[in-house]
C-alpha cells in the first residue's frame, strides 16, 4: 500500500516537473528585422535599419547600424546586450555617443521560435548637461533563415 502512495506521487511530481519543461520554450539562433523610432529634433526623418539578433543559452545580443544626422551614411554600430528568459521575454541595453552626444537605448519585448517584437526608447543627452531627449523604437524580428529572399 505505502509502495503505491510513493508511486503515485512520483507519477504526479515526474508529469508535473515534465509539465513544466514542455511549457518553458528554449529559443536560440539568429534572428532578423527591422528596427524603427521616432524622428530627433535633429535628424531629418524617422529611423528605420536593419537589425541582427542572436541568443545563445539566456544571453541575447543584437546590432544594428548608427547613421548621420541625414541618415545617408553608417558612422558606427549600436550594440545592446541582455537577457531572455524562458518565457521568450527580452530585456536589452546599449550605450553609444556620438559628435559629442550620448544615447542609452532600453528595450523589452517577447520572442518565439517564429519571431516577436520589442518596444524600447532611447535617451539622448548632450555635452554640459543638457536637458534629455527621448525616442521611442520598435523592433520586429523573424528567424535568419525566414528573413533572407528565396534563391531560384
Amino acid at each position: 500500500m505505502r509502495n503505491r502512495r510513493l508511486l503515485k506521487v512520483t507519477v504526479l511530481v515526474v508529469g508535473s516537473v515534465a509539465a513544466i519543461s514542455a511549457s518553458a520554450q528554449t529559443i536560440e539562433g539568429k534572428f532578423r528585422g527591422m528596427y524603427v523610432c521616432e524622428k530627433l529634433p535633429t535628424t531629418r526623418d524617422i529611423l528605420l535599419a536593419p537589425i541582427d539578433l542572436v541568443i545563445k543559452g539566456d544571453s541575447v545580443q543584437f546590432g544594428r547600424p548608427l547613421f548621420n544626422l541625414n541618415g545617408t551614411r553608417v558612422v558606427g554600430t549600436e550594440m545592446a546586450a541582455g537577457t531572455i528568459n524562458g518565457d521568450g521575454q527580452l530585456h536589452l541595453t546599449s550605450e553609444w555617443s556620438f559628435l559629442g552626444n550620448t544615447a542609452n537605448g532600453d528595450y523589452s519585448g517577447s520572442l518565439t521560435k517564429t519571431g516577436g517584437t520589442m518596444t524600447g526608447k532611447q535617451t539622448w543627452a548632450g555635452p554640459g548637461g543638457t536637458t534629455p531627449v527621448v525616442r521611442t523604437c520598435t523592433i520586429a524580428l523573424v528567424p535568419a533563415a525566414a528573413a533572407t529572399p528565396q534563391q531560384r
